[in-house]
């Protein structure tokens, strides 16, 4: 029979060996008689009680793999619904469908840190990223045995504490990266929730930066890409870099005539769409496949309260292959989520500064500064500016550096005792701005004359 056996009292549950004694069995036996008697075979509670506070039993059917029970207190033999839902199982693999794909998951996580070596190179890996990336692959594999070994968890999928399958961790797991957080599974005892919480955090802070770092570098490598292909156009093209730096030179520093340039929305359609695409993935499964049957609207309301992260847990997946689907679909999902909120966060910002922009402003500060760092005789006749003032000038009106932060420069320079041609020897800049020696890897030394040998 698909029975289960729960813990009274709500003390903490813990493994037992399989081997049964005979007379532990004839126990058990009698007690299942005792309640097929009552005719209340199908809601009965069978409890087994020993008298010298011997370890609990543990039971199996054909498909649970491990009960956790508490070492004291009553035991009771439930009969009901199966306590695992059933997985799909192929004559050559030694393992069901869906826990292959549950396998696939951990592999995919667990190789973030993998990607961000590849990514960085081994000589640029320093060692906050190492020693990240090793918790993070142990945080993985810690969690997985605790979940399915010795934290009992409590559902509305089964009945009675018990701890998970390779799948259930997995879908757990995912609720706990992407933060959707049905609430269908939660630890059944102070102790395992206090422990899954701490884990929660713990994965949240490693995972995403070790996200975050591997997106900068995909991000860095697309960009430096696209810039080598703009690069090698232009060289086919017949233009060269100092071509394009004379083209540049005879350009305005503020194209005062030129019209704003329209607001690219590509990259908002791009993320839109994707995250659009999985929506429609999720409301196509959670409405045909096999066993969730939930209907269209159902399917709308799960696909968008799960991945835009809130997760009431009203609707959630209750198949085995439906929660293999789950951790990925969340994974996914929530990752073109996260990139439309971005790509409307930048495109709402470059709306914003563009409706900000004060041309008569601009127009103001160009004359101030022309005026500022010209030079005029006593006689009123106009000397220009030198170098060093057209370049101020350039960096102040490109917004580029503050006049603030340029007089604190000036005066940094008068400080070090500038000579009248505008001269800081090498030696007093390096005295004065010379980081301490615990800074530096390797004093630079005068090269030496080397000496001849007799």
């Amino acid at each position: 029979s698909d029975a289960a056996l729960s813990a009274r009292g709500g003390e903490e549950h813990h493994c037992l060996p399989r081997t049964l004694s005979p007379m532990k069995i004839a126990c058990l036996a009698f007690a299942l008689a005792a309640g097929w008697l009552s005719r209340d075979c199908d809601a009965s509670v069978v409890r087994f009680s020993q008298a010298h506070g011997a370890k609990a039993l543990a039971v199996e059917d054909a498909n649970v793999t491990r009960h956790h029970f508490a070492t004291q207190g009553l035991l009771e033999v439930a009969a009901g619904k199966p306590d695992y839902n059933e997985e799909t199982y192929i004559a050559f693999l030694p393992v069901s469908v869906e826990a292959v794909f549950a396998l696939a998951f951990i592999a995919l996580v667990g190789s973030v840190p993998i990607i961000l070596i590849v990514l960085m190179g081994g000589g640029n890996m320093t060692r906050a990223h190492i020693l990240e990336s090793v918790c993070l692959i142990m945080w993985l594999g810690v969690a997985i045995f605790m979940f399915t070994n010795f934290v009992p968890f409590a559902s509305s999928h089964w009945e009675g504490p018990r701890p998970l399958t390779i799948v259930e961790a997995v879908y757990l797991l995912s609720q706990i990266l992407t933060t959707v957080g049905y609430g269908d599974i939660t630890p059944a005892f102070p102790t395992g929730q206090v422990w899954v919480a701490a884990n929660v955090i713990l994965a949240l802070c490693l995972y995403s930066s070790c996200i975050m770092e591997v997106t900068d570098r995909i991000n860095q490598r697309l960009e430096a890409k696209a810039a080598a292909l703009i690069k090698s156009y232009g060289s086919r093209c017949g233009e060269s870099n100092d071509e394009d730096a004379g083209m540049r030179a005879g350009q305005r520093l503020i194209d005062w005539n030129h019209s704003p340039a329209p607001v690219d929305m590509t990259s908002l359609i791009n993320s839109g769409t994707a995250f659009l695409f999985w929506c429609t993935v999720g409301v196509f499964f959670w409405h045909y496949f096999p066993g969730e049957g939930k209907t269209w609207l159902q399917a709308v309301y799960m696909s968008i309260i799960t991945l835009s992260t809130v997760g009431f847990g009203f609707f959630n997946a209750t198949t085995e292959g439906g929660k293999v689907f789950g951790a990925f679909w969340m994974m996914f999902g929530v990752a073109t989520l996260a990139a439309t909120i971005a790509a409307y966060c930048e495109l709402m910002s470059t709306i914003k500064a563009k409706e900000r922009r004060n041309v008569p402003g601009e127009k103001l500060k160009f004359f101030r500064l022309i005026q500022n760092y010209s030079h005029v005789s006593s006689d009123g006749l106009d000397k220009g500016m030198d170098s060093y003032d057209f370049l101020k000038f350039c960096l102040v009106m490109k917004d580029t550096i503050t006049e603030e932060e340029l007089a604190v420069i000036e005066g940094k320079f008068e400080h070090l005792g500038g000579t009248p041609d505008g001269v800081v020897d090498y030696q007093t800049v390096h005295e004065a701005e010379c980081p301490p020696r615990s800074f530096l890897v390797e004093t630079p030394r005068t090269p030496r004359t080397p000496r001849l040998e007799k």
